[in-house]
């Protein structure tokens, strides 16, 4: 589960696609993003060998694979993938160490040490529920990581460099300056709060929250790709192929900055289960 924009996330169903995987692999691939974020994320989750993690919308399981490897490896600690997208779920277990166990839903019964969710949480909603629901799966001791841009909270991104420091010429050509298409919010959609509403929300949840940060340079090139992906172009560009969208947004992409950048800040909090 991974988001870019501030808006709400549509369905599983974009996600679930060739289309999506292939895209979004290239874009991990290519740009930095994920791996500095999955970084920061296991970094503040004292993991430990002999753990057993659960990571919550593992997408293609990056941060699955920096959690094993920070326990030691194979045999060191027990990762479960929980991720709903059918075609992401079937990558990432092809993909990744057969160490790391992958499943749709989460397995019943499972009691982890951390439950890690990478770029995901907003889109567990309601929130307030979500969180009550995690704490439940969660022994005294134990803990929920995770991490999420700043912007998404309310926060708004400091300026970086080039003629379009905040990486808004893109989308403006895409719509014409205009809002771009989108259908309305999902059921069941909860506007998230704001830093000190998510940490008012984990201590109602029964967690005492270390909140941390940082921050990522994002290219416009890195941008160009995350716009390509499903989730992003389909409500951005509605009505044509993956492929037409792809060739929309590079013609866009041909006319802006090319060395434009931004700073992303990421807000992350590492709740321990009182």
């Amino acid at each position: 589960m991974t988001a870019m924009t501030a808006a709400p996330p549509d369905s599983t169903r974009h996600w679930d696609t060739p289309d999506a995987v292939r895209l979004y692999r290239g874009f991990c691939r290519k740009h930095p993003r994920y791996r500095q974020a999955n970084a920061e994320l296991i970094r503040h989750a004292a993991l430990e060998p002999g753990l057993t993690v659960l990571d919550l919308g593992a997408g293609l399981g990056g941060t699955a694979a920096v959690a094993l490897g920070a326990m030691g490896g194979r045999g060191r600690g027990r990762v479960i993938a929980v991720e709903p997208a059918g075609a992401m779920r079937e990558a990432g277990a092809r993909m990744t160490d057969r160490g790391i166990e992958w499943h749709a839903e989460i397995p019943d019964g499972c009691r982890p040490d951390r439950i890690l969710c990478g770029a995901g949480i907003w889109q567990l909603t309601p929130l307030t529920d979500a969180l009550s629901l995690l704490r439940d799966r969660l022994a005294p001791g134990a803990a929920l990581c995770f991490n999420i841009p700043a912007v998404y909270l309310g926060e708004p991104d400091p300026p970086g460099g080039g003629r379009d420091p905040q990486l808004l010429e893109l989308a403006a050509r895409l719509t014409q300056g205009e809002p771009p298409a989108a259908g309305g919010a999902p059921e069941g959609w909860e506007p998230l709060p704001d830093a000190a509403g998510m940490e008012s929300m984990l201590r109602g949840a029964a967690f005492r929250a270390e909140g941390w940060e940082f921050s990522l340079r994002l290219t416009q090139a890195a941008w160009r790709d995350w716009l390509k992906l499903p989730a992003c172009s389909a409500p951005l560009l509605p009505g044509l192929t993956s492929k037409e969208r792809a060739a929309r947004i590079d013609a866009a992409f041909a006319r802006c900055d090319p060395r434009s950048w931004r700073w992303e800040r990421w807000r992350g909090w590492t709740a321990w289960a009182e």
